[in-house]
């Protein structure tokens, strides 16, 4: 067979019409730069050593090209951001490498505008000779973001209200219903030994119901907010959790290392709550035989760990009704954390957060 020469065929035209409009760019790029500055989001803004805009590819915010050009970027920019852009521009000229930065820029009306610069040098006879900066409007990130803080700071403040609200209702029972309790049994148990032996049985069975209510209100206190919590710390409250789990779970494990002083009372409270919703999971949902919670801190951190081998669960099917885990989230990133959630149907679940804490 006979290898075909397309030189000559439609092909090979098309072929060579390509190469000569691509040899043609190089030795003339205007026709790509305007593309570029017509198609490209950005505004395209070039200013020389002084800062004076001399080339835009396009304005906005109710400016006109006459009220732009030929004047200084300074103009535009608040005295907050002007320094910093100025000196950036500079080490442009100097450096030859590229910065980048955020900057608020007023606009026309006097509204505050927020855009993202990227500088690069511009050469000129292999020197720099100008700068190029590439301005993105970044306002609606800035007010998503503000918007994400707004729901952040509500957040924290209504999970405060709900903590301020468990503990005055925990402080009702242990100050209340539970010294009711303790001395109704205490005179019972009193009176038990001059009742005839026929009422034995009915005092026996009114004390076995006082004892339960009794037990009961101790497990209200401690899961509204435990008094050690607050009077021993996190240590001691988390005990509380891990003896009432080893009611329901055989093989339950503590061990901490929390050495310095003790962690501000939000961090304390937050990490308690977390601890809190695993070993829940564990009892209610995931059947473990064995759970282990480990709470250890280092240098900047605190790192939580509650793992069981119950029967897992897929972590993308969590059903809307199951608020523990989302709980868990929102906390840890109030906080400035991400939890790690590892599960998996038969295969149990690790719950993983690392925290930022004050130094040990």
């Amino acid at each position: 067979m006979h290898e075909t020469d397309d030189s000559r065929s439609p092909r090979g035209d098309i072929r060579r019409s390509k190469d000569a409009a691509a040899a043609a760019l190089l030795r003339d790029p205007k026709p790509l730069w305007e593309a570029v500055c017509r198609t490209s989001g950005d505004y395209i803004v070039v200013v020389d050593r002084e800062g004076t805009i001399v080339f835009a590819n396009r304005v906005g915010d109710g400016y006109t090209t006459d009220q732009v050009m030929d004047r200084s970027m300074l103009d535009f920019t608040i005295p907050e951001s002007a320094a910093q852009l100025s000196r950036l521009v500079q080490e442009v000229f100097e450096t030859a490498e590229p910065r980048s930065l955020e900057t608020t820029v007023r606009g026309i009306g006097g509204e505050l505008l927020f855009f993202s610069l990227r500088l690069g040098p511009v050469y000129v006879a292999g020197q720099v000779g100008a700068v190029i900066m590439c301005c993105e409007n970044i306002l609606a990130l800035k007010n998503t973001e503000r918007k994400l803080e707004h729901e952040r700071n509500l957040l924290r403040r209504l999970l405060e209200i709900q903590e301020r609200e468990r503990q005055l209702v925990s402080y009702e029972i242990h100050d209340g219903l539970a010294q009711y309790l303790a001395g109704a049994l205490m005179h019972l148990q009193a009176c038990q030994h001059a009742c005839p032996p026929a009422a034995g049985h009915e005092f026996d069975e009114s004390l076995r119901l006082l004892q339960a209510a009794a037990e009961e209100s101790r497990r209200l206190i401690s899961g509204l907010r435990p008094p050690a919590l607050d009077e021993l710390g996190l240590v001691e409250a988390v005990e509380s959790l891990v003896d009432d789990a080893r009611k329901e779970i055989r093989d339950v494990s503590f061990t901490h290392a929390l050495p310095g002083a003790r962690l501000p009372p939000q961090l304390e409270t937050s990490v308690f709550r977390i601890v809190q919703e695993g070993i829940s999971n564990a009892r209610k949902h995931a059947h473990a035989r064995r759970l282990r919670i480990d709470l250890s801190r280092s240098a900047d951190s605190l790192r939580i760990l509650v793992a069981d081998d119950g029967r897992g669960f897929n972590p993308t099917r969590v059903p809307e009704e199951r608020f523990g885990l989302e709980g868990i989230r929102q906390r840890s990133r109030l906080l400035g954390g991400e939890p790690r959630i590892t599960s998996a149907p038969g295969a149990g679940t690790t719950i993983e957060v690392v925290l930022p804490a004050p130094p040990a």
